[in-house]
């Protein structure tokens, strides 16, 4: 299926509330979600009598995160990500994956992993950020939010309601005195893309509120181009060579070699030691069932036939849910792994091509439950790590 890139333009204030009803003084979030835009497709689908359920569940809506024109693309930070406490607004974030993940595992004794600056001040997680790369060099991106006042009007009488005035925070359509953007992507079948392509040039807004003048937004689409096997090898042999160097550096130090899952010292073999960046908030479920914070080795096997080992992962969770505009009433609730989220596994043997393969599937189809709205977006590799 065929991956499109997404520009969204504010064209007035947004408001994407994370729960509802009772948005009253709730901050909206700071990007646009993949559930927006997969129910304004749907809404607009019904409304011209095509709308095909097994054809719309193939249809994949990610999230669109702030963007600057010209931004080729902007991801979460990963949570490996650390800043200086109390950093100025242009520091660079650095990331911690390598270092932490090799310290934990051969514990150095002549090296405590305590990071300072110069100035003995901590590092502190640099997330949860949106980031895009300029000049080599990382930006970041964001939004700002402003207080809305409304008041509520009376159905019957069409007029004011008494003490009936409400707030709400919401997006500003100006970030940096030009209008807000959002890039996202969107995975199409071959069977509906003019279908699709005619819907995002009708939809017009998008998010809650907009009965009250709110979402107002300008969608344009441009064929993207698909990350490809080598450039995902690339980045895994980067990465391996990253621990292979971090584990040399640690044994020198007084620490312990690297060790297999029975503790019996081995050598990292090239290709074989990789990630799985989320980049969206991710609903996984063990079993079919279990709601759980980690990829497990067997789910990653399931999903690639690639056999590793999960050698770490950083993630927190959260409890995710939504509002079905169509229905009016909420979405079922679950239990989801925040975006920024990051698996680090080592493969048994050096990755083959069938196994790129495998990986660049599961970058473009993502993992776990409820894709088709943004849940689930992944990455093999960020750069992040590489920088």
């Amino acid at each position: 299926m065929p991956l499109f890139n997404v520009q969204i333009t504010a064209r007035s204030a947004l408001a994407f509330p994370i729960r509802k009803p009772g948005t009253q003084f709730r901050p909206s979030l700071p990007y646009v979600p993949g559930a927006a835009i997969y129910g304004a497709l749907g809404m607009w689908m019904g409304e011209q009598g095509t709308f095909d359920s097994e054809l719309f569940r193939e249809i994949r809506c990610c999230n669109a995160y702030p963007s600057h024109p010209g931004d080729p693309w902007v991801r979460p930070l990963p949570a490996t990500a650390i800043q200086r406490k109390a950093a100025d607004e242009d520091e660079q974030p650095h990331d911690s994956l390598v270092a932490r993940v090799c310290w934990e595992r051969q514990q150095p004794a002549a090296l405590i992993y305590a990071p300072t600056d110069d100035e003995g001040r901590p590092w502190e997680a640099a997330g949860p950020k949106f980031y895009t790369l300029k000049g080599g060099k990382i930006a970041t991106r964001t939004v700002t939010q402003r207080t809305l006042t409304r008041v509520s009007i009376n159905r019957r009488r069409g007029t004011a309601g008494d003490q009936r005035l409400y707030s709400l925070l919401a997006i500003n359509e100006v970030t940096d005195k030009q209008p807000t953007q959002f890039r996202g992507s969107l995975v199409v079948p071959n069977n509906a893309l003019e279908q699709v392509e005619n819907a995002l040039g009708a939809i017009k807004h998008i998010g809650g509120r907009q009965t009250t003048g709110l979402g107002a937004i300008e969608l344009s689409l441009a064929e993207a181009r698909e990350s490809t096997e080598s450039s995902i090898q690339k980045r895994v042999q980067d990465l391996t060579k990253c621990f292979q160097k971090q584990v040399a550096l640690y044994e020198d130090l007084g620490g312990s070699g690297w060790t297999d899952e029975h503790g019996n010292e081995q050598t990292i073999t090239d290709e074989t030691i990789f990630t799985v960046n989320l980049l969206s908030d991710t609903i996984l479920l063990e079993h079919g069932w279990i709601p759980t914070n980690e990829l497990s080795a067997a789910m990653l096997e399931a999903l690639t036939g690639i056999k590793a080992r999960l050698l770490r992962a950083f993630t927190t969770t959260s409890i995710v849910g939504g509002w079905n505009v169509s229905w009016q009433r909420p979405k079922p609730t679950n239990v989801a792994v925040n975006m920024g989220g990051v698996f680090v596994f080592q493969a048994e043997h050096t990755l083959e091509q069938k196994d790129y393969q495998a990986l660049e599937r599961l970058q473009l189809d993502g993992i776990g439950e409820r894709r088709a709205e943004g849940y689930g977006q992944a990455r093999i590799c960020d750069n992040f790590h590489l920088m």
